[in-house]
């Protein structure tokens, strides 16, 4: 089973494309997952995936992209352009940038798997989102008011992501719809009044 879970390409070209991004990933994924990261070596990944170095680099920046299957962009075009020109609130809007990518893109509880039992990998997938984040708040800049309420929205987002992540009860929602309601848990603890010490 790999991670990365494309958006069926429109272009012979395109599907070419996924198809070689897809071995890659497989190919790292196999062999860090039974070699561990220091012990899989790019050459062994391309022989595996029957690719040159440079064709590696063309798809992932390192062994620990390539194995989690990160994608070279979050966020798609047809993604942006539909943020660009939502209407209504922010966060609903950032829920969409965010949630629809994760549907088109990421098994996550694969990836989750992988990392519990990789945790080498943990560096790679933290700095992938940490400029995700990074992309999301330039593009919150564009709808907000300001950049601190960007960086507020965006972060509360991320953190209902997080919730999402590891909440698998309603794992066939759309990732959209997971992420407005986990965006009101978190919102709704504000006011949750404390119990009584035991």
């Amino acid at each position: 089973m790999s991670i990365a879970q494309e958006p069926a390409p429109d272009t012979l070209r395109e599907r070419k494309k996924q198809q070689t991004r897809q071995a890659i990933h497989e190919a790292a994924l196999d062999l860090v997952d039974r070699n561990g990261l220091d012990g899989t070596t790019i050459e062994q990944i391309c022989q595996h995936a029957d690719v040159s170095p440079r064709t590696f680099f063309n798809y992932y920046p390192s062994k620990a992209a390539a194995a989690l299957g990160l994608p070279e962009t979050a966020i798609s075009d047809a993604v942006v352009a539909q943020f660009r020109a939502a209407t209504g609130d922010l966060v609903p809007a950032l829920c969409h940038l965010v949630g629809e990518p994760a549907d088109a893109r990421l098994d996550h509880r694969r990836m989750k798997q992988v990392i519990k039992h990789r945790p080498e990998l943990v560096p790679a997938f933290s700095q992938w989102m940490a400029t995700v984040r990074e992309q999301f708040v330039q593009l919150a800049e564009e709808r907000a008011p300001s950049h601190e309420v960007a960086v507020a929205a965006v972060t509360l987002v991320m953190a209902a992501f997080g919730l999402v992540m590891h909440d698998h009860s309603q794992k066939d929602a759309p990732a959209v719809e997971r992420l407005q309601q986990a965006v009101d848990k978190i919102v709704a603890v504000r006011y949750a009044e404390m119990t009584q010490p035991k």
